[in-house]
This record gives structure tokens, sequence and C-alpha cells, in this order.
């Protein structure tokens, strides 16, 4: 009986500790992934002067909390051998809701940069 009584006291902690990353957002939250085969010492977003630093290849970066962000953004990205810029094509005009992103970089045989937005779940 006393098993079943201690057992059960576990669970019931357990199920009430469990948390969501969710649970406790209050910002945008962007990460960057590396698409490429190059290694990013560092990615500047403009709009906000924020640096991802050293970013593998094939990886991602940590998330980072903005009170504002968009869905494209001007980026500057140090490889180890070159600098590479970003421009948008479309400026959007409202800011992220809450939530978690990712802005999935990859770089083409010219080195031109295509920034791919995706919402995360």
């Amino acid at each position: 009986m006393k098993r079943v009584l201690v057992l059960s006291i576990f669970c019931i902690g357990l199920f009430f500790s469990c948390t969501d990353r969710d649970d406790n957002v209050n910002m945008v939250n962007i990460r960057i992934q590396n698409s490429t085969s190059q290694f990013f010492s560092e990615v500047r977003i403009a709009q906000n002067d924020t640096i991802y630093e050293n970013i593998e290849a094939g990886k991602f970066s940590e998330y980072m909390e903005f009170e504002t962000a968009y869905a494209n953004a001007t980026l500057t990205i140090l490889t180890d051998s070159t600098s590479l810029n970003y421009f948008p094509t479309e400026v959007a005009s409202d800011s992220l809701p809450i939530g978690f992103y990712t802005y999935e970089i990859t770089i083409d045989e010219e080195n031109q940069i295509d920034l791919n937005f995706r919402i995360d779940e």
C-alpha cells in the first residue's frame, strides 16, 4: 500500500513538473540554420544589430530573444574565407508574434545567399 501511495505521489509530481518550451515564452525567439558546407564565424542581423557566432555547417545556432523581429532580415555573414551580405527583396511591416522561428541560410555556387523563414513548432 505504501508503494502505491509513493508511486502515485511521484507520478503526480512528475506530471506537474513537465513543461513545454512554449510555456514561458514572452518574446520572439529566432535561431539560424546553416544549411551550407561552410563554417559561419558570424551572422549579423542588421535590424537588431545581433550577432550569432560559430555556427557549424549543417547545424543550428541557439535561439536568441527579440522584442521585435521580421520574417525577412538583412544579414551579414562572415565565413572562414569571405564576407557575404543578404538584402531581402520584400520588407515585412508587421513584427512576428511571440514564438519560435528559424532563418535557414543557403548559399549557391555563385555565393548568393538565400534566406528561408520557418515557423518552429
